[in-house]
């Protein structure tokens, strides 16, 4: 019985998670730090209250959804800054049990959705060029 537990716990901790790899140009954002959030919804009502949100809007409401799912179970925030001409290797983010990922980049000056939903499991390259970003994802 303790074999199928420990089984059962690294199948969902693997599966639930996403390896991130980022790279900034050296005037990404129009030279200011980029904000990063990637978010782990393991709750369909909640995933399907985030996916219309804009990155603009998520930054301006994640501290209220967050003091509105404090259980981490249920609402995984993990964020990152990052500045222009910097590199990150891949990183394993973890998640909590979440089929899918949602990525939100806060492109400061642009008007797009800068959001991506992206399956847990996945390899995940993101570049941030000056106004604009491109994810590109291998599963």
């Amino acid at each position: 019985m303790r074999i199928a537990c420990v089984l059962l716990w690294w199948l969902v901790g693997c599966s639930s998670s996403i390896y991130l790899t980022v790279q900034t140009d050296a005037n990404a954002n129009f030279g200011a730090p980029v904000p990063v959030d990637v978010v782990f919804a393991n709750k369909p009502e909640l995933e399907n209250q985030l996916l219309p949100l804009t990155a603009a809007e998520w930054f301006a409401k994640r501290s209220q959804i967050q003091r509105d799912y404090p259980d981490e179970s249920i609402l995984r925030v993990v964020s990152f800054e990052f500045i222009p001409g910097q590199q990150r290797s891949e990183q394993k983010i973890k998640g909590n049990g979440a089929e899918m990922a949602i990525i939100f980049v806060n492109m400061g000056r642009s008007s797009a959705t800068n959001r991506a939903r992206v399956p847990t499991g996945s390899t995940v390259s993101l570049r941030i060029g000056e106004g604009s970003y491109q994810l590109e994802l291998e599963k």
